[in-house]
Formats: C-alpha cells, structure tokens, sequence
C-alpha cells in the first residue's frame, strides 16, 4: 500500500471518529432533531478534521498534516 493510499485511509478514519463523536453529543443532549443531527455533524467534522497531504520532496514522498489550530503543516514521520 503506498502512502497516498494509506493518507486516505487514515484521513478516512479521523473523519468517521470526530463524525460518530459529534453525532453521539448533540443527539444524547438533544440539541437538534431530525436531518439537522447528521447535517450539523457534518460541518463540525468538516472544520475539525486534520487535513493529511503527500507531497514529493527530492523523490520521496513525504506526508504533511495541517488541521483547524496549525499555522502551517507539519510533516508525519509515522506513516
């Protein structure tokens, strides 16, 4: 599995975590109801989810991260 593959999987990932979170609380707190629960939790997942790039750098592929509370991205020495 190459990096843009596994970039997608783990953005994936982050997406469907901070979704089912932000869907658990506002309906456990009843603060919408109806289409409005999967719609708000969609934006807020939206604006919080980290953003994962792959980019060439001297022939080798290097992943930045840059999310909501970075100025700029950093590189991912883990993938």
């Amino acid at each position: 599995m190459n990096k843009a593959t596994k970039v997608l999987v783990i953005q994936f990932l982050f997406f469907a975590v901070i979704f089912l979170a932000a869907r658990y609380i506002i309906a456990h707190f009843e603060l919408l109801t109806g289409i409005w629960i999967p719609v708000v939790s969609g934006i807020i997942t939206i604006v919080l989810v980290p953003q994962f790039k792959v980019f060439k750098i001297d022939g080798k592929d290097t992943v930045f991260v840059a999310w909501l509370f970075s100025k700029k991205g950093t590189p991912v020495n883990w993938l």
